[in-house]
């Protein structure tokens, strides 16, 4: 009886052992950390991935260092099945946080048009991942300037081995 009551527990999880094909576009990144430089060549920004509750969310926990303080954040992405695309929840040290949603396009990732909050401090982002090579992809993040965009940063993000 022990035994039954064992593997029914464990029945959902086998269910599930493989990620979601929700995130097919964003697979390359989970089981690895990315590491890179910002433009300024002080700071770096790392950003390791995992899949989590067997392949139903995709778990980013980021890392900057170099600064005058550490500053750390973590995103979890989902599948919504209302908007029939990858939504994601992201919250950090200062409290921050914003949500999102990512949508492939011809190799790319765009996050579009989305607002951060601390409390103190609100912005308007927006972003796109592209790969480059097995190993690396370009992260390329504007922020909303008046009526208009610029671009914050553009980091090569390098798979750690």
């Amino acid at each position: 009886m022990r035994i039954l009551l064992i593997a029914a527990l464990l029945l959902p999880i086998a269910a599930y052992a493989e990620p979601s094909a929700h995130f097919a576009p964003q697979a390359f990144l989970a089981g690895s950390c990315w590491k890179g430089a910002f433009p300024d060549g002080k700071r770096t920004d790392e950003h390791c991935y995992e899949w989590i509750y067997g392949g139903q969310f995709l778990r980013d926990k980021h890392t900057v260092s170099g600064g005058p303080s550490v500053y750390a954040g973590e995103t979890i992405y989902y599948w919504d099945v209302a908007t029939k695309l990858v939504h994601y929840l992201y919250i950090n040290v200062a409290g921050g946080h914003s949500r999102g949603t990512v949508t492939p396009k011809d190799g790319v990732l765009y996050f579009p048009e989305e607002k951060y909050s601390d409390g103190k401090l609100e912005q308007t982002y927006r972003s796109q991942w592209r790969r480059d090579g097995d190993d690396a992809y370009i992260a390329i993040s504007e922020l909303k300037v008046g009526d208009g965009w610029k671009e914050a940063w553009r980091i090569r993000m390098q798979r750690q081995k």
